[in-house]
């Protein structure tokens, strides 16, 4: 007989899946968040370059990775400009990028990481002249990650209550 008269009809083993079902909800609600911000850095990036792409390979260096505890988990580096100049062949400017964010992913084995960039090694050169390449984007994620995190902790304390 129990001890005050009430007897859990659930084990320890129900209590763990319950929990570990919630924590993967919301590990998937973060990721989808990241990644969205992710798309949407990358977006403003390529748009609202103030800059003069003649090859294209600036503007296609820019992209992105999601890294969840040193693994990439989601990427999104594609050819958007293509160039009168430079064969379409060139994928340099994809390429560049997509080894520069693998490379900062390596740095970061715990927890989650967006990393966003422009992967030509003249990105910063071409900042440096006032010319906008990721400052828009950084600017957007700088104003939208706190919100969005915000009411997403919000929605899973209002969850768990």
């Amino acid at each position: 007989m129990p001890k005050y008269g009430f007897k859990a009809n659930f084990g320890k083993d129900d209590v763990h899946s319950s929990i570990s079902q919630y924590a993967l909800r919301i590990h998937r609600a973060l990721e989808v968040i990241m990644q969205y911000i992710g798309e949407q850095c990358v977006s403003i990036a390529r748009e609202k370059g103030t800059y003069n792409d003649i090859t294209g390979n600036l503007r296609n260096s820019i992209g992105y990775v999601l890294v969840r505890n040193g693994d990439i988990i989601c990427k999104n580096f594609e050819e958007r400009v293509q160039s009168k100049i430079v064969s379409a062949a060139n994928n340099s400017g994809i390429l560049e990028g997509q080894a520069l964010a693998e490379e900062l992913a390596t740095k970061y084995t715990k927890g989650y990481v967006l990393i966003v960039v422009a992967g030509m090694h003249y990105a910063h050169y071409v900042e440096s002249l006032n010319k906008d390449v990721l400052d828009s984007a950084e600017r957007y994620a700088l104003q939208k990650v706190p919100t969005i995190l915000k009411d997403l902790k919000k929605q899973i304390y209002k969850v768990a209550l």
